[in-house]
């Protein structure tokens, strides 16, 4: 049985949702290759691979469990379950899918309303426009907010392509490896592991003395805990960006990107970002070089919509964020 996360009632461009990871080179964390998009996540029956893959007009997420073992496709959260005895009788497995089937709908962004935003778009010419270029197109969010910060430090003012090189020799070097039928995936590191590296550890990965810092320090305070970041999804966005921002090398920007990449609000806009920026100067200030500050008040105007808006307009200048 193929668990169907999403199917011709969904809006949805596969190949172009999922670019961002093959794009600047590879994830090892976030593998889109040949069509498969891959990633092992941790659950409740262990770590597990997760695969989405498009089949006809639908996409299909295969779940296999740690132990190596691949489940013949995976179960369906319907009738079909009663099939999978084996799975069916373990509590652990049916969360374990559960989880599967949440991680999945972050990574293909299935929760953004894209519907809604087509209708909202079409009264402006500049987003009508990005709408139809990338039609299906959804952002992706990140499954770990850990990851989602990490990967938003790494990538602070640097190029993208060297922020996903060096993010992989982050994920190689402290990130735990699985076999799946016999091939080796990676886990992105959690916050434990890290806080074990000791200054100087980060360097030989050509992370910066800075970054490191960050990247050591937040992994600490969450060992310790002094920030829940999971826990961030409940607070509204002045409390996220309060809590954030109090952790050494964070800043607005990278709390920005959280809600957006991670949290998936509606109404945010990393407009500290230079493509951000560069972008909507393209399509709506004729290229002339505006602050920060008018960024963010020219992006009221899309309200819970400014998300989309942002991802589609940085989608039309070639760019997938950070």
């Amino acid at each position: 049985m193929a668990c169907t996360v999403a199917d011709r009632s969904t809006i949805i461009d596969f190949d172009a949702t999922l670019d961002r990871f093959r794009r600047y080179g590879s994830d090892l964390a976030n593998r889109f290759e040949e069509g498969v998009f891959s990633k092992v996540i941790r659950t409740a029956g262990g770590p597990c691979l997760v695969s989405l893959y498009r089949v006809e007009d639908r996409i299909e997420l295969r779940l296999t469990p740690g132990d190596g073992a691949a489940r013949s496709d995976s179960p369906v959260l319907d009738a079909a379950l009663d099939e999978v005895t084996d799975v069916a009788s373990d509590p652990a497995s049916d969360t374990a899918i559960d989880e599967a089937i949440s991680a999945a709908g972050k990574i293909l962004g299935l929760a953004f309303p894209l519907q809604a935003f087509y209708a909202f778009a079409s009264g402006d010419p500049v987003l009508a426009a990005a709408a139809q270029n990338h039609h299906g197109l959804r952002p992706n969010l990140q499954v770990d907010p850990f990851e989602m910060i990490v990967s938003s430090i790494t990538a602070q003012q640097i190029n993208l392509g060297f922020a996903y090189t060096v993010r992989s020799r982050l994920v190689a070097e402290y990130g735990e490896p699985h076999v799946f039928d016999g091939e080796t995936h990676y886990a992105f590191p959690t916050p434990d592991r890290m806080a074990e590296a000791k200054p100087g550890d980060l360097l030989p990965l050509q992370f910066s003395r800075q970054k490191e810092r960050y990247i050591l320090n937040l992994a600490r305070s969450i060992r310790e805990g002094e920030i829940d970041l999971a826990g961030l999804a409940e607070k509204d966005d002045a409390s996220v960006e309060r809590e954030l921002t109090a952790l050494v090398g964070i800043g607005r920007w990278t709390a920005d990107w959280f809600r957006a990449r991670y949290l998936g609000r509606g109404n945010v806009i990393a407009a500290g970002d230079l493509a951000v920026k560069r972008s909507i100067e393209r399509h709506y200030f004729d290229g002339e070089r505006v602050s920060e500050e008018q960024i963010r008040d020219f992006a009221d105007r899309w309200g819970d919509y400014t998300n989309l808006a942002v991802q589609y307009l940085l989608a039309d200048y070639g760019s997938g964020g950070t």
